[in-house]
């Protein structure tokens, strides 16, 4: 009786595993109506379906589009490309290449955009015929539409009419240049071949697409009007100096992101192709200038409003306003103070000879000739007294340190400094150079202003400045002649 049950069990699995089959194959042929609004038919599926172009993509040379108040013409042409290539040795030098572009004499072309035109001509296949006699154009927005032309290297020419969306949003009204049967054509192909003008313009600001930060010399930076500062590339790769409003090293990790940022800097989109309105966009009298060398080249960028996430741009040179992310552009605010290096002079002491330290009524002489390996043999000379004892060449390092460490704490560029130094310090390199850092006492009693080689820093420092525990001239000093003392006794 048990093997009977088990046949019957058995028989009744086999119908249920058949009948789930055949199921799941009539869901395979079944028509998916998400898939029918979003696939391309082909001839073979649709009766309806027309192959709109029938020339070969790679044959296409000549593209023509009008619109209701423009007409653009691209070519294709051979450009030679500048670029660089790395040779085996790791050395890098400049290449060229030839590449096929899409031109006009216009503009410079967007060479994505029109690869997505010739995509959606090649691949035009219609999915429904809607009318073979229309009496009304405008109602598939095909008395006005955006006509697309394209030429082969025989001489033949093809067109492709684009009207308006359908009700459904899902396709377009196109139709054939030589015919009169409007059909529809799968949304992505109809807007891919009837791209707006604007999107044929290149979005690319500079003269290459792979800049960095260390492509960039210089930059000037303008805000409302009024000059926020100046700056060039001492000596690469991280030495930027300040000359305006006041000559003085820059605070690199601040800088660093205008250089980052405006060396990667790109549109999202092109807004307008003409510039007799740019008060519509704040480029009459932009808020943002900055002025700028990119690999030797020269760029001014004029920032206008702001729209949702993104600025108007332009570019001097250009009659095209962009849009640019507004993300990209996160330190148009940055103040002055930011961007200063509020270190008054840092020379390295490898690289310095002598120090005369003029402070609180004495005169202490420093002279060192210092390796950066810290030789046994290196020079340390303190007011004419050869020191050789190990802490004491520590000790004196510090003391110097306690001098270059003094630094300002606030901006002052209005103040006119008068008076007589209370502290001078002068600094000779081992090229000979000289450098004096002098501080002249504040009229409020706050403090000083440091100046350098005569001329006012714009810097501010507390007196207690003079006195940190930890790196202060004052504090350096002591702990140096204590130990000195020390040795003598």
């Amino acid at each position: 009786m048990r093997k009977w049950r088990n046949v019957i069990v058995l028989g009744i699995v086999l119908v249920a595993l058949v009948a789930a089959y055949f199921l799941l194959k009539g869901q395979e042929n079944a028509v998916d109506p998400q898939a029918s609004a979003t696939s391309t038919p082909t001839a073979g599926e649709n009766p309806d379906a027309v192959k709109m172009l029938d020339l070969e993509r790679d044959n296409i040379v000549k593209i023509v589009l009008k619109y209701a108040d423009r007409e653009i013409v691209l070519n294709l042409e051979e450009r030679e490309v500048e670029t660089e290539v790395e040779q085996e040795d790791g050395k890098v030098v400049p290449s060229t290449y030839i590449e096929k572009v899409w031109v006009t004499d216009a503009f410079q072309v967007d060479q994505t955009t029109v690869n997505n035109i010739l995509y959606g001509g090649v691949n035009a296949v219609t999915r429904r015929l809607i009318d073979t006699e229309p009496s009304d154009l405008s109602a598939y927005g095909l008395d006005k539409p955006v006509t697309v032309t394209f030429t082969d290297k025989a001489g033949n020419s093809r067109t492709i009419e684009v009207g308006t969306s359908t009700p459904s949003g899902d396709d377009y009204y196109v139709r054939k240049g030589d015919g009169k049967e409007v059909y529809t054509l799968v949304r992505y192909l109809a807007e891919y071949l009837s791209p707006g003008p604007h999107d044929l313009i290149s979005r690319q600001l500079y003269h290459r697409q792979d800049l960095t930060e260390e492509d960039m010399t210089e930059l000037t930076f303008h805000r409302d009007g009024e000059l926020v500062f100046s700056a060039y590339l001492k000596k690469a790769p991280v030495d930027w100096q300040i000359t305006r409003p006041l000559e003085i090293s820059a605070n690199l990790q601040n800088l660093d992101r205008f250089l980052r940022g405006l060396s990667g800097l790109k549109a999202s989109r092109v807004v307008d192709d003409r510039t007799d309105n740019l008060a519509a966009y704040g480029l009459d009298n932009p808020r943002y200038v900055l002025e700028y060398t990119l690999d030797g080249q020269s760029y001014v960028l004029r920032l206008g409003n702001k729209d949702g996430s993104a600025y108007y741009a332009m570019m001097e040179g250009r009659n095209l306003v962009y849009a640019v992310n507004a993300d990209s552009l996160n330190y148009l605010d940055t103040p002055l103070r930011d961007v200063v290096l509020f270190m008054i002079y840092v020379p390295s002491i490898f690289d310095t000879s002598r120090l005369v330290i003029e402070i609180d009524g004495r005169r202490d002489v420093l002279e060192m000739d210092i390796s950066q390996e810290l030789a046994e043999d290196d020079v340390y000379i303190f007011n004419g007294k050869a020191i050789k004892d190990k802490e004491a060449r520590t000790l004196f390092r510090r003391y110097y340190q306690g001098a270059i460490a003094i630094s300002g704490d606030r901006l002052d560029l209005e103040a006119k400094p008068e008076g007589k130094a209370e502290v001078r310090l002068t600094y000779t390199s081992k090229a000979g150079e000289v450098t004096v850092v002098e501080l002249i006492p504040t009229p409020d009693g706050y403090g000083y202003y440091a100046m350098k080689n005569g001329r006012y820093t714009g810097l501010v420092l507390g007196k207690r400045e003079l006195d940190k525990e930890d790196k202060g001239i004052r504090k350096s000093y002591e702990n140096f002649v204590s130990y000195l003392n020390e040795l003598e006794e």
